[in-house]
């Protein structure tokens, strides 16, 4: 479906969002609905969340009534699919409508369920853009807005990092967000004011293109030092890394350090100059993993002779050929945690990109329930 007036219709009354809270591109998927709920003159209510956190996320959507959900940049896994299904079930009964965006993978089976909802649900899945752009080229395609908001959310997503603004808006949304952890407080939010300025001025209505900065100078002074605390944490982490050589590829194992995302430290373990450890010069990996104190596991890539997905798949997880996420579970011996990826891994080809594999992120796929 590319045509948005054949999302809504006038029976509408509501649009309710829901979208990934950790990224760029979940907030800017967000904004983008945001503004498509304002176009088509509904009411607009978000919810942001992360894997784990469904259930409370979807609670608000058995008791609405001739809504529109859109949900974006979230995959729905075996893990959650029985409960979301349940809830969307319930919402489609009371004259809603589900438009589901993303572009992780997703096993076949939720694929189903989301498709056999009734009400023309609308699912598309396509592992080749992000959530962003899908959700522009879906809900707004006209909207130069929303076509510069997608561009930035791939410019991260993606891990390019071109675009200065585009880095400096993942910074102050992890700013933001692990301020609001460390409190205990909502992240939907505190979140909520910065999505709310992407969606009614683009990306201009937080960053300084002039200036080369962040409109707001108290979240800049924020993103300023964090910026210098996190590059002290991952030189660090660095230091306690593990290396292993698995079938001809090396996999080098960080333990990822308390305010750092995956995609900071992926991104800086790319980086042959933050590579000294001591005044070993190390080589840039194959294949870096992240291991969290929560048990959550990041995937990143160093060139394209792994599949990150695959890999993750093997620890319970998902997501593209380039960056994906797994579960590994608590633990408390990181040596340990690293000996059990090497076995793992070492188990299996499946994380060895093939010469036919895409080289960023393969076919998508697109289907729309008409019952």
């Amino acid at each position: 479906m590319t045509d948005s007036t054949r999302t809504a219709s006038p029976r509408f009354t509501q649009c309710f969002s829901i979208s990934h809270d950790k990224d760029v591109d979940g907030l800017v998927s967000a904004a983008i609905v945001w503004r498509y709920a304002k176009k088509k003159g509904l009411k607009h209510s978000l919810e942001l969340t992360d894997y784990g956190s469904f259930e409370s996320a979807f609670k608000r959507v058995a008791e609405l009534k001739n809504a529109l959900i859109i949900v974006t940049d979230l995959g729905l896994d075996d893990t959650s699919r029985d409960t979301v299904v349940g809830i969307l079930r319930r919402a489609v009964t009371n004259g809603c409508r589900v438009v589901w965006l993303d572009h992780h993978q997703w096993p076949e089976v939720s694929i189903r369920a989301i498709l056999s909802l009734r009400n023309r649900t609308v699912l598309k899945i396509n592992h080749g853009y992000c959530a962003s752009e899908i959700a522009h080229k879906v809900l707004m395609p006209n909207d130069s807005v929303s076509a510069e908001l997608a561009r930035i959310a791939r410019d991260t997503d993606f891990n390019v990092r071109e675009i200065e603004a585009a880095t400096a808006l993942t910074d102050a949304i992890n700013v933001l967000r692990f301020a609001a952890l460390d409190r205990k407080e909502n992240i939907t939010l505190a979140l909520y004011p910065l999505v709310q300025l992407l969606a009614e001025e683009g990306i201009s209505g937080v960053w300084d293109e002039a200036r080369g900065r962040l409109k707001d100078d108290v979240l800049a002074r924020r993103v300023a030092h964090y910026r210098k605390e996190k590059r002290k944490r991952m030189r660090k982490a660095l230091e306690g890394h593990c290396d292993f050589e698995i079938h001809g590829r090396l996999v080098r194992i960080v333990e990822l350090p308390t305010g750092v995302t995956t995609t900071d430290m992926g991104t800086f373990l790319s980086q042959p100059e933050n590579l000294v450890v001591g005044n070993k010069q190390l080589p840039v990996a194959d294949l870096v993993i992240t291991v969290g104190q929560g048990g959550k596991i990041g995937f990143r890539r160093g060139n394209d002779s792994v599949r990150c997905d695959a890999a993750a798949k093997l620890f319970n997880g998902g997501g593209h050929p380039f960056a994906a996420g797994g579960d590994y579970g608590t633990y408390s011996d990181f040596t340990a945690v690293c000996d059990d990826i090497f076995v793992t891994l070492s188990n299996s080809t499946s994380w060895l990109a093939k010469a036919t594999d895409a080289s960023d992120g393969g076919s998508g796929s697109s289907a729309q329930s008409d019952r």
